[in-house]
Parts: structure tokens; sequence; C-alpha cells
């Protein structure tokens, strides 16, 4: 019984040593594979950093390598030019020992290198800069359209953008005017008009202007804006806008206002004439102007107005002028010396003046007379003296400053047509009451004359013109 019990006993305890041995072999197992696990998670997750790490060492190798390659090239570059350099000095030493007197180096050149205007314009800067003197345009020409012996006129614009005109240079008065907007009258129908909203230079004046002509009047308001002719721009332009302009003097006109160029002391309202103000604005550096006309009576090139210079030679063929002093500052007024036709002597000393504003010549009642003898002329009621076109009239000469201007007789006939259409000749000197002599195209056609404003003269040159 008791060795059974013993057998037992040793069977169980066989038993349980078995199991505990399967149960320790079985969680050695499980760790090893856990650990397996853990450690190829471990190994991917290391050659996931190592694959970065490498890509990041590779840019930076390539960054490196691309600045290693532009300093070489950099270095490449330097090292040529101070080759050149030293080649460029050898020669020069060389040629200075060989005894040469002279060296040579490359001038830098830009292909396809446009140059502008703008480049044009600052070399003139930078030159008048440096040596003192300037680039700008201070004198100008324009060409005049005759119209039958009667009216001469030039181009004129007004404003900014510009506004065109066709103007009558008038040295027998002092102030410009231009139709304006808001005239009915029939004679701005006719005529271009300036348009002050139209202008971004426009200044308001405002003040009231009326003027008197021989033959005509009008009436308006004081405008400035910047007035362009012969190339020349004068800013600050104080001008008349008309708003009437009663009768018909100016509706046959050809014209769209009147350009005065005498003093400002016949000026209304005591306004700058526009050559005045060129000459303050040194828009004009030689404060003068000239006029010469050409005769032929239909030319659309009747000659030229000239500010600023006296380049007439080729309407006078010469520069050279006869000068005479004014004798009173208002009109271009002068001492004439005297007065002949042929040899004999209709007028002594007397006062004239120089007006481009009228057609022919006017004479003192005591000289017209004189001279309608000598013509055998027919004076008409309304004070023409008339007479056949074949009439052989002798020259006239018109002593100035010692010498004569002299103008042949068939010059001093002006051809008219009648209310019937019949055409006769009448006399180019009309007659007034009183002094002085009035010198208008008839004479002007003949002499290119100077307005000299900086020395109160006025100067004459014989014309080369066929008039």
């Amino acid at each position: 019984m008791r060795c059974r019990i013993l057998v037992l006993c040793a069977l169980i305890c066989l038993f349980v040593i078995l199991t505990e041995a399967r149960q320790r072999k079985a969680n050695r197992s499980g760790s090893r594979s856990l650990a397996a696990r853990y450690q190829r998670s471990n190994v991917r997750h290391q050659t996931g950093n190592r694959l970065a790490v490498r890509s990041r060492n590779l840019k930076k190798r390539g960054l490196n390598s691309a600045k290693k390659n532009r300093r070489r090239r950099n270095l490449a570059r330097k090292n040529r030019r101070q080759r050149n350099l030293a080649k460029r000095e050898t020669k020069a030493k060389s040629s200075s020992s060989s005894g040469s007197s002279f060296a040579s180096l490359p001038l830098d050149f830009e292909q396809n290198f446009v140059r502008t205007t703008d480049n044009l314009r600052s070399e003139r800067v930078f030159l008048a800069a440096r040596y003192g003197f300037s680039f700008a345009k201070t004198s100008g020409s324009t060409i005049l359209k005759n119209t039958a012996n009667m009216e001469y006129t030039c181009k004129l614009n007004i404003g900014t953008p510009k506004q065109k005109f066709r103007v009558l240079p008038d040295t027998g008065s002092s102030n410009l005017w231009v139709t304006g907007p808001h005239c009915k009258s029939e004679a701005c129908r006719k005529h271009e008009r300036y348009y002050p909203k139209k202008s971004s230079t426009f200044v308001k004046n405002g003040t009231k202007f009326a003027i008197q002509y021989g033959d005509g009047a009008l009436s308006g308001v004081l405008a400035e804006d910047i007035v362009r002719i012969a190339g020349l721009a004068a800013p600050n332009q104080t001008f008349a806008i008309s708003t009437k302009e009663p009768g018909d003097t100016f509706e046959a006109a050809n014209f769209d206002g009147i350009l005065g160029m005498g003093f400002r002391s016949i000026a209304v309202d005591n306004v700058q004439p526009l050559v005045q103000n060129m000459c303050a604005q040194k828009v004009i550096t030689s404060c003068k102007f000239a006029i010469c006309m050409k005769g032929g009576g239909s030319s659309s090139r009747g000659g030229a107005l000239f500010f600023g210079n006296t380049s007439t030679k080729a309407y006078s063929g010469s520069n050279s002028y006869t000068y005479t002093p004014v004798t009173k500052k208002g009109y271009w007024q002068f001492n004439l010396q005297n007065i002949y036709v042929g040899d004999t002597k209709v007028s002594g000393s007397v006062q004239a003046i120089v007006d481009s504003g009228t057609s022919l010549i006017t004479a003192p009642t005591a000289i017209y007379n004189k001279i309608n003898k000598i013509l055998g002329c027919t004076e008409t009621s309304s004070g023409e003296c008339y007479m056949k076109c074949s009439t052989e009239v002798k020259e006239f000469k018109f002593g100035i400053a010692g010498k004569e201007f002299v103008i042949p007789g068939k010059k001093m006939m002006v051809k008219v047509k009648t209310s019937k259409g019949k055409t006769i000749c009448i006399s180019a000197v009309q007659k007034v009451q009183g002094e002085p002599v009035i010198l208008g195209d008839a004479f002007i056609r003949h002499f290119c004359t100077i307005f000299d404003l900086a020395n109160s003269r006025i100067g004459f040159a014989a014309t080369t013109y066929s008039t």
C-alpha cells in the first residue's frame, strides 16, 4: 500500500515537472518572436532614416558642386582678364621700349543698342551744363500768305492741344485777338474759334476788351494761354477772345484774328504784346522781328515773318540794312526825309509809320495833291485816284537815313475792278488828314523791314523779288 502511494506521488511530480518545462519553452519562443518583430521594425526605421540622410547629403553635394563650378568659371574669367591685361601691358611696354609713341586700347561696344530721342535730349542737357550754352530754339520764321496784294496772313496756334488760326500780322496795333466761341456776328461764323474749355493751359482773365481799327471795331474778353508761332512757344500770353465783330469789315477777311506787333504803349488794357513777351521770357534772345512780303496778288507763299533774327537774304538778297531810329514808341514811327516822284520833290521831312496792316500808302492832303497832279489821275468821291492802266508813271523815291529807296512807277499802280466789272488802275497813295505818312504793304513789298525792339530802330533792305 505504502509502495503504491509512493509510486503515485512520483508520477504526479514527474507530470508537474514536464508541464512546467513545456510552459517555459513556450514563453521563451514568444519572447523571441516579439523581439524579432521589434528588431525588424527598428531595422526598417533605421533604413528609412539612412535613405533620407543620404538624399540630403546628395543635394548638399550637388549644391556645393554647382558653387564650386561657378567659382571655377569666375576664377577662369578673372584669370583670362588678368592674362589679357598682362598681355596688353607687355605690348605697351614693348612698344615703349621699341620707341613707339602710341598704344591702342580696345573700346567696349554694346551690340544691338538703339539710340532714342531721350538719349539725345540727355546728351544735349549734359553738353549745355558742361559748356554753358543752350540748344533751345531762339529764332524762327513762318510763311506769309498773300491775298490779292491786300492781305498778308500767317499761321498761329493757341492752347494745349493746339488750336489753329490764321492771323494778320499788324505793326500798326499791339493786341492779339482771335474769334471766340460765343460770338454771334456774321464775321465770326466764317472763321475759326478759340474754345477755352478745350485747352488745359487756359487761364481765365475776364477783363472786358474793345478795340477800334481804321475800318472796323471789335469787343470781347481777355484770356491767357500758351501761343505758338514760327516754331516758338510763348507761355502765359494774354490775348482777347472776340464776342462781337460788327459790320462787314471782318466778314470778307481771310483771317481769324489780328496779331498786333506795335509797342506796348498803344496796347489796349496795357497788355504785353506777343513779341515783347517772347523777349521777356527769353523765347527769342535777339529782341527783333522782320517782315518780307512777296507780291503777285495770288501767291500762297507771300513772303515770310521772322522772329529773333534778320536772316532775310532769300528775300532781300542781302543781310545789310539801312537803319533809322524810332522817333516815337507806339507805332513804328520814324523820320522820312523826303519823297520824290521822278525828279519832282513832293515832300520834305515828315513823320512816317511802317504799318503791315495797311494795304496801300497814305499821305497828308498837300502831298497827296502834288502826287496826283504828276500822275494825272482823277479823284473819285470815295478818295481814290484812278487812271488808265496804260499810263506811264514815274518812279517814287523815299529818302530814309541818307539813302534813296526806289519803287518803279508801275508798282505804284493797283489794278481793281469796278462794280460794273471794268478793270481800272488806282494810285497806291491815298489821302489822309495830317501826318504821319503811312507806309503799308505797297511799300513793304519792296523792302524787307526789320523791327528792332532792343535798339528802338527800323531797318530796310532792298528786295530781289519781282513784285
